[in-house]
């Protein structure tokens, strides 16, 4: 597509890490990055980046133990500040290479080298062609790697829906300075501060916690509204695609939040997943599901699972999976009222039990399935 619409993110990101970049930034991308690879390091492993934005997720993986990163980006900007990171951490340009380059390139995506992990954060709905970019990016992941990447979520935004979301960021892009800001405003107040006051949360709490992507939470507010070209993708979808298109297996996955994190391996090849695999118990949910209006049915868990449980202090705390027929419905963390009124995999670990619901909306205790879950995905 034309660049006239195409929201320059390296801009945004240059002015992030001239005012914030920090030892303390890097650690807890590095911590988000082990939580969810499930790793302790990640020693002697190549790391491809695709649309390394400010390099922090680069840095985050050589921290890790990484032995050679290779990143590239679109935006000549992200490039330069990813550069101007490596040379804040004192890593030589022979362990982290940055370059330009594009994700629907597919001479260039054929020119790069097999990598351990092939990364994309929030990058590969802004491309204006989404399903190419992701078939792009499985390219160089090796046979035994894995593929992390993170989607904005159709499952998530439901109200607005993307479509509204689409039609704001057009505004935006097209807007003078002064009514950009005060959309900015406007996002961080009904988006950010407001769902928090009205759980009974301190705003300033989430606003500390919050640069887990490496992020503060008003470069976030800009990086969303300005984020265009955008598509949305469902989980099922996105499971299916790369099932499809590359034979890769949906081995975690993290939802609740504006963008769904997947991470995708050969398992009949990574021996590392297979062992993670084995260790995840399934366990039948027994008893009746009780209908709890609209697609929702609920069940009781064991009595301790309440401590662990999503709550107004922490909606993202459970790890609980459900899984039907033994695939993860994978869609954790939703809202009651969103189960009821949607559905389709939805479901919430919250108090003593889980709301859910199933894939097709159907009765659970009718379909013939089996209901499963697992205490830690």
């Amino acid at each position: 597509m034309s660049d006239e619409l195409r929201y320059g993110f390296g801009k945004n990101w240059a002015e992030f890490i001239e005012k914030k970049l920090s030892d303390s930034i890097v650690r807890e991308s590095v911590d988000h990055m082990r939580r969810f690879m499930k790793v302790d390091n990640l020693n002697g492993k190549t790391f491809l980046d695709i649309g390394c934005g400010s390099g922090i997720h680069s840095l985050a993986a050589l921290r890790l133990g990484a032995e050679k990163v290779v990143a590239f980006d679109y935006d000549e900007h992200s490039v330069a500040t990813s550069r101007k990171v490596r040379e804040w951490a004192g890593v030589p340009v022979e362990k982290w290479a940055i370059q330009q380059g594009s994700v629907l390139d597919l001479d260039f995506m054929h020119s790069l080298p097999k990598s351990d992990i092939v990364y994309s954060w929030g990058v590969l709905h802004h491309t204006g062609s989404m399903w190419e970019a992701v078939r792009n990016a499985t390219i160089p992941t090796k046979s035994d790697g894995e593929f992390y990447i993170a989607l904005y979520s159709s499952d998530i935004y439901v109200d607005p829906t993307p479509e509204f979301w689409i039609k704001l960021k057009r505004a935006y892009n097209q807007a003078d300075p002064m009514t950009r800001k005060l959309m900015e405003l406007k996002y961080v107040y009904w988006i950010l501060i407001k769902p928090e006051l009205d759980a009974g949360r301190d705003p300033l709490d989430l606003m500390k916690t919050y640069g887990k992507r490496g992020m503060t939470a008003w470069t976030d507010a800009k990086d969303w509204m300005g984020g265009y070209p955008m598509e949305f993708a469902s989980l099922t979808e996105t499971r299916a695609f790369c099932k499809d298109v590359a034979g890769l297996d949906m081995v975690n996955v993290l939802t609740g939040e504006g963008c769904t994190e997947y991470l995708f391996a050969h398992t009949n090849k990574n021996t590392r997943w297979q062992a993670i695999e084995q260790k995840r118990k399934q366990t039948k949910l027994t008893g009746t599901f009780h209908h709890a209006g609209g697609f929702g049915y609920a069940v009781d868990l064991p009595a301790h699972f309440k401590s662990s449980a999503d709550d107004n202090s922490d909606h993202m705390r459970s790890k609980v999976m459900i899984f039907e027929d033994g695939a993860p419905l994978g869609i954790a963390h939703s809202m009651h009222d969103v189960i009821r009124n949607l559905g389709k995999g939805r479901f919430s670990h919250w108090g003593t039990g889980v709301m859910f619901s199933t894939s097709d909306n159907s009765d659970p205790n009718k379909n013939g399935r089996k209901y499963t879950y697992c205490e830690q995905y």
